[in-house]
């Protein structure tokens, strides 16, 4: 954008008893008006994780203004998370000979652009692997800055990752010994230490070949009710369990109730 101005000047002199009236104006000069305005936006491939997930993020950034912006630094905090190594890449939507650097700092990715042309985008991509979090309330979030060597930082906006997953525990505890034809239990304790709810539970048990499963209504129980949704194969001795659905951090204890035939 170019700005023009022009100066004025109004005076007067005398010849005489006559007054002159006069207006004089001084050259116009041009001004060129240059903006740099730097945008970006972060995207994540999935908006729910659980420990463990690898996560693709995408860093988009644009100079809406019309001059070009110079040594552009993006950084980015990784919390909770690790770069996958190799996993950065990055590319613009027009032909650029820009080059983009990426230093990893502890818990921080800082991204340079050589330079970000007007309109001109740029998309750099990484990979990052959740650590193991043990609290199951944390989510992760993060807003990276942008500057330039003409425009001081600003924030994009924030990115939030819910962490969202159900994880069934079990544990199976029995008697240390038992007499032949007399009655054994075996007792799976259930615990979702997960967030969310578990749906479908199927549990698989193997009991022992010359397990036979008790014939009373207590057979099997679930939290101390008699559990009826169940099947058992008489040959293979295999034990199957259904259960509809476990809150987050809900536990339930299954006993099976049967005896040691031979």
């Amino acid at each position: 954008m170019i700005v023009r101005s022009q100066a004025s000047v109004s005076y007067a002199y005398s010849l005489g008893n006559l007054r002159i009236n006069n207006i004089t104006s001084s050259n116009a000069v041009d001004t060129e008006i240059r903006t740099i305005k730097l945008l970006g936006k972060k995207t994540a491939s999935s908006e729910f994780f659980r420990p463990g997930d690898a996560i693709t993020y995408n860093l988009i950034i644009t100079n809406t203004g019309n001059y070009t912006a110079n040594n552009v630094q993006v950084e980015d905090e990784l919390v909770y998370q690790k770069l996958i190594e190799g996993s950065f890449t990055y590319a613009f939507l027009e032909n650029s000979k820009s080059e983009v650097k990426l230093t990893a700092k502890e818990g921080v990715l800082l991204f340079e652009i050589d330079e970000l042309r007007p309109y001109e985008v740029c998309v750099i991509s990484y990979r990052a692997v959740v650590d193991n979090i043990r609290d199951t309330a944390i989510d992760l979030r993060s807003a990276p800055t942008i500057k330039s060597r003409e425009v001081s930082a600003s924030q994009t906006g924030e990115l939030l990752i819910k962490q969202r997953y159900a994880h069934i525990e079990c544990e199976k505890k029995c008697a240390d010994f038992a007499y032949v034809n007399t009655e054994i239990s075996y007792l799976l304790t259930l615990k979702n230490t997960g967030n969310t709810a578990a749906y479908d539970i199927e549990i698989t048990d193997q009991l022992p070949q010359t397990f036979e499963l008790s014939k009373e209504p207590d057979a099997i129980t679930f939290n101390k009710l008699n559990l009826d949704i169940y099947t058992f194969d008489q040959k293979t001795r295999l034990l199957k369990i259904y259960i509809d659905k476990m809150e987050p951090k809900e536990t339930a204890e299954i006993v099976i109730k049967g005896k040691i035939v031979k």
